[in-house]
């Protein structure tokens, strides 16, 4: 039986702050790919952690590991993005509602798949979108600079999804389901 995505006790918490810390730290690596923007594979972190716990531990752990990652860096915080970094993780663990999916035991199925796919994606959108227009409003920067971030992010973010965070979830959920029914003998 899954946990309510409400239920914040001591166990929520530490899996939120060990979310956000692998997600910030490996955060620091990346490839550079365009203005102030890197391919960064610790969005696959973020996914597999949102996919388990949920839509709330997706959004603390996206928006405190992506601060932590400003931090450690030496940028500064930059809200809109660490909130972007949330609204990833919230979009992707809305999966997790569904009371037929449920990852450790491998019960999921070809809509569940499709509807990760989509919510991730659109969490992109949404979270690059506010950012992105965020910091034209307010932080005042060149609206085709960050149009052109925006589409670098947004393309190669999907193609990490995709192409390895979606293959591990895969995987989890293949393991499980072959693990669920066995049984401790006397």
């Amino acid at each position: 039986m899954k946990t309510s995505i409400f239920n914040f006790n001591t166990r929520t918490i530490v899996t939120i702050s060990i979310a956000a810390a692998l997600y910030g730290i490996v955060g620091l690596f990346g490839i550079p790919i365009g203005p102030n923007v890197q391919l960064r594979p610790s969005i696959i972190i973020l996914s597999v952690f949102a996919v388990y716990f949920g839509p709330i531990v997706g959004l603390l752990a996206g928006f405190l590991g992506n601060m932590l990652t400003d931090l450690l860096a030496g940028w500064g915080i930059w809200w809109t993005w660490e909130l972007a970094s949330g609204f990833f993780g919230f979009f992707c663990g809305l999966v997790y509602l569904f009371k037929n999916f449920n990852i450790r035991y491998g019960q999921c199925n070809k809509f569940h798949i499709v509807f990760l796919t989509i919510t991730a994606i659109l969490g992109f959108v949404a979270g690059y979108a506010f950012a992105g227009i965020n910091d034209i409003l307010v932080m005042g920067e060149p609206p085709r600079k960050v149009f052109v971030q925006i589409a670098i992010i947004l393309v190669t973010n999907s193609a990490v999804f995709i192409l390895l965070a979606l293959p591990i979830i895969l995987g989890f959920i293949k393991t499980n389901r072959r693990h669920m029914n066995l049984r401790v003998e006397d």
